[in-house]
C-alpha cells in the first residue's frame, strides 16, 4: 500500500514539474521573434540643401549684384559623365538646391534656362530650356556658384563655391559627403553604350 502510494506521489510530482516547465519554450520563441527596425535613406535633398546653406552661412556682405548657378559636374572632366545617370542628377539637383536657397536668403538670382516665351504642349508648358537657340547669348550676372562631384565607392564628395567673375575671386567655399546609398537606394542606375543597367550595391 506504502509502494502505492509512493508511485503515485512521484507521478503527481511529476506532472507538476512538467506543467510548470511548459511556458519556457514559448518564451524562448518570443525572444527570437525580436524584429530590427529598417534603416530609413535620408533623402537627396536633405544633402544638396546642407551643402547650399554651409556656402552661405559665413558669407560677409557682397557687391549687389546677380547670382547665376551652374550644373555641378565630375571634378575629372568638368562635363557630365553621360554613362552615371545617377551622378549627373545629384549635379542638376545641387544646382537647384543652390538656386533655391540663394532666392530665399534675398540674394539677386539671374535663370540662366529661361526662354524667350512659354512654349504650350499638349501634356504641359515650359519656359525653361537648355536649347541654346531659344535663350539669350549673353548673361548680365556678377557671380555664379559652381561646383565638382567626385564620386567614390561609398560616397560622393560635393565642392561647391561662389565666385564673383569680375576678378575670378572665390569668395565662398563649402564641402559634403553624400552617401552614394541616396543615390539610387539599393541600386545605381547606369547608363553604358546607350544601355541602361542596375548595379546592385
Amino acid at each position: 500500500m506504502k509502494t502505492t502510494k509512493t508511485a503515485l506521489w512521484a507521478a503527481t510530482a511529476l506532472l507538476l514539474a512538467s506543467c510548470v516547465q511548459l511556458p519556457e519554450k514559448p518564451l524562448e520563441r518570443q525572444q527570437t521573434a525580436v524584429l530590427q527596425p529598417e534603416t530609413a535613406v535620408t533623402p537627396l535633398l536633405y544633402y544638396t540643401e546642407r551643402i547650399a546653406d554651409r556656402l552661405f552661412q559665413d558669407l560677409k556682405p557682397i557687391t549687389p549684384g546677380a547670382i547665376a548657378v551652374v550644373s555641378f559636374t565630375d571634378v575629372k572632366s568638368l562635363a557630365p559623365d553621360p554613362y552615371n545617370l545617377s551622378l549627373n542628377l545629384l549635379g542638376l539637383q545641387l544646382q537647384e538646391s543652390m538656386l533655391t536657397v540663394a532666392s530665399q536668403l534675398g540674394y539677386q538670382v539671374k535663370e540662366l534656362r529661361l526662354a524667350a516665351s512659354v512654349k504650350v504642349y499638349a501634356d504641359h508648358e515650359r519656359i525653361l530650356s537648355r536649347d541654346i537657340s531659344e535663350l539669350a547669348m549673353q548673361q548680365s550676372v556678377r557671380y555664379v556658384i559652381a561646383g565638382t562631384l567626385n564620386q567614390s565607392e561609398n560616397y560622393t564628395t560635393v565642392n561647391a563655391r561662389l565666385v564673383d567673375i569680375q576678378n575670378n575671386t572665390v569668395i565662398a567655399a563649402a564641402s559634403d559627403l553624400v552617401p552614394s546609398s541616396v543615390l539610387g537606394s539599393a541600386e545605381q542606375v547606369q547608363l553604358r553604350q546607350q544601355m541602361l543597367y542596375r548595379n546592385s550595391q
